[in-house]
């Protein structure tokens, strides 16, 4: 846990002085707290000795309200600064997991469900914070609030402290046993969240197609069973704590029988007074608040253990694609053609390769096309293109420099993609267009909306660009959302586009005109098209084609139909397909 401790000792060094003061504030309550019996005793001395006076017994009232009230300002002082860092931990947490999680490679994201992370997220951060906060004021108001009680104890009668402490060390072995009881069980039961969690965002996320199949009740019969086994799990943890809390309060209570059985016979023999039986009993049921203190801090720890423990699990994992340490950096204006030379790639933990021997160029300037089958792994390429997974060193150059020597960030200013899949935020459409480029004009969104037929649908928008487009943008139709995403990539008017089939939702027709607007407007452009309609890409000047994972033909739309091959019995498929269709 070394990231999530040193994360701890970081932010706990930079607010030091308010730590510092608010714990003095917080030994200052409890110094007044332990006043207070001081004056009972004597008030109770006072009344058995007949001493006493209205004008007395009003002083020491007075001075009972004089310790409330400065209890009470030293509180408002404490609260804010010892609960404001825990905050202030929770915050540096949650801004250092977005932070992790944003430079992890996608793999990682693939590995690791939405769900989990979000309940590493927000649940185990909750359980850090209360550990850092409320945890940390009970455990130091215990230590010194108990270490100080016990001393007027011993002041009062060594041997009736002796008495009332015999218990004691039978809570320090209860606690001891629980502790890592607990410890396990919150670790299964933040696991079970973290599951349960994922399922709901699931379910959430596809209710669409729930409610088109009639999957209701399978998937609330699914819930209802995890639902179930985490209830399972928390009985688990309640039943130890049941057992955990209610025997500390006996033993706690065990002290106080002792104390009346014994010290009456002490006040009754003259040994104390009666004013320091009393007193004793109000230092005793003060320490009896440690004691409480022990178990409930013990439990705040464990949970938080098994918390910072998850937390770190995500804070130590490194991302497999890293910036160099020296990145390089292709001067504006240079020619930037891609060059891919004996490619071959397997993902982690896959034996088979994806892709062979792979070569291929995309020249400056140029449009490029790459086709093949479903599952002939052009994706794949296209992700080690700009590394969205690291590629083999010296197979994939863009401007004749290695893609590993450059960092993430420049190459990805270079070559934009644009997904098969769009995903558009809950915004507006404005918002969307502009996420890459927040200070393009009214006139180039436009011009990009226009390139992806877009424009007059947009216009009919009841707010136009203004318009909202609610969660993941249903509003829109797939093919809505898809050439959106893409006049938000033509507006960046990136050096390298790479079309990774981002028209696959939208009709032939349609396409067709999109990559004819395409062609015009990013003439003299480097561009890669990828695309499952063959015809779209006829007008490319050079094309690939892929199949299982290999390049099994290049060359012009003419020439490959006269070649025979693959592409031409592709091309004949779907010639085919759109006759049947028609």
């Amino acid at each position: 846990m070394a990231n999530g401790w040193r994360l701890l000792k970081d932010l706990a060094w930079e607010r030091r002085w308010a730590i510092a003061v608010g714990l003095a504030a917080l030994v200052a309550v409890d110094f007044l707290q332990l006043c207070v019996p001081r004056l009972i005793k004597f008030a109770v001395d006072d009344l058995a000795s007949a001493r006493a006076t209205s004008i007395s017994l009003l002083w020491q009232a007075a001075g009972v309200l004089g310790l409330a009230l400065g209890m009470a300002c030293l509180r408002l002082l404490w609260r804010p600064l010892l609960m404001g860092f825990s905050r202030q931990v929770e915050r540096g947490l949650r801004q250092r997991l977005f932070e992790h999680l944003q430079d992890m490679h996608l793999g990682y994201l693939v590995d690791h469900s939405p769900g989990e992370l979000m309940a590493r997220s927000t649940n185990d951060l909750n359980n850090i914070r209360m550990a850092t906060g409320i945890g940390l004021v009970a455990a130091m108001d215990g230590l010194v609030l108990g270490t100080a009680a016990l001393g007027f104890m011993l002041y009062i009668s060594p041997l009736l402290t002796l008495l009332a402490v015999l218990p004691m060390p039978l809570i320090v072995a209860l606690t001891r046993v629980q502790s890592g009881r607990l410890h396990r069980r919150y670790q299964e039961v933040q696991e079970a969240f973290g599951q349960i969690t994922e399922q709901v965002r699931e379910v959430m996320s596809g209710i669409g197609l729930i409610k088109a199949y009639a999957l209701r009740e399978g998937q609330e019969a699914r819930l209802a069973t995890a639902g179930r086994g985490y209830l399972e799990l928390n009985m688990g943890l309640a039943k130890l704590l049941a057992l955990f809390f209610p025997l500390m309060i006996f033993f706690t209570n065990l002290s106080l029988a002792v104390v009346l059985g014994a010290g009456g016979w002490l006040t009754v023999g003259g040994s104390i007074t009666a004013g320091d039986f009393v007193a004793f009993a109000a230092y005793l049921s003060l320490l009896t608040w440690p004691m409480m203190a022990l178990g409930w801090v013990v439990s705040l720890v464990q949970r938080a253990k098994a918390s910072l423990l998850r937390v770190e699990e995500v804070l130590s994992a490194r991302p497999q694609v890293q910036d160099p340490a020296r990145p390089r950096f292709i001067a504006a204006g240079a020619p930037l053609g891609l060059e891919v030379r004996g490619l071959t790639f397997a993902y982690p933990g896959q034996a088979a390769p994806a892709l062979q021997d792979v070569s291929l160029l995309v020249p400056d300037g140029q449009t490029t096309a790459l086709v093949g089958r479903v599952g002939s792994a052009k994706s794949t390429l296209l992700a080690l293109l700009c590394r969205v997974y690291d590629p083999p060193a010296g197979s994939v150059l863009l401007a004749g420099v290695d893609v590993l020597e450059l960092s993430q960030a420049h190459l990805r200013s270079l070559v934009v993609q644009v997904p098969q899949e769009a995903f558009l935020f809950s915004a507006t459409v404005r918002a969307n267009l502009l996420l890459g480029r927040p200070q393009a004009s009214e006139e180039e969104m436009w011009a990009a909306l226009t390139a992806a037929e877009l424009a007059g649908e947009v216009r009919a928008l009841e707010q136009g660009l203004d318009t909202m487009l609610g969660e993941r943008a249903h509003t829109l139709s797939g093919g809505q959302r898809q050439r959106l995403a893409l006049a938000r990539a033509l507006i960046l008017d990136p050096p390298v586009l790479v079309l990774d089939d981002p028209l696959s939702a939208v009709d032939t027709e349609t396409e067709q005109r999109i990559l004819h607007n395409l062609a015009a407007l990013r003439a003299g452009r480097t561009t890669l098209v990828v695309s499952h309609r063959l015809k779209s890409v006829a007008f490319a000047q050079r094309i690939y084609v892929l199949d299982q994972g290999r390049v099994v033909e290049e060359g012009r739309h003419q020439d490959l139909m006269r070649a025979g091959g693959v592409y031409q019995q592709l091309f004949a498929e779907q010639a085919i397909l759109a006759e049947l269709e028609a």
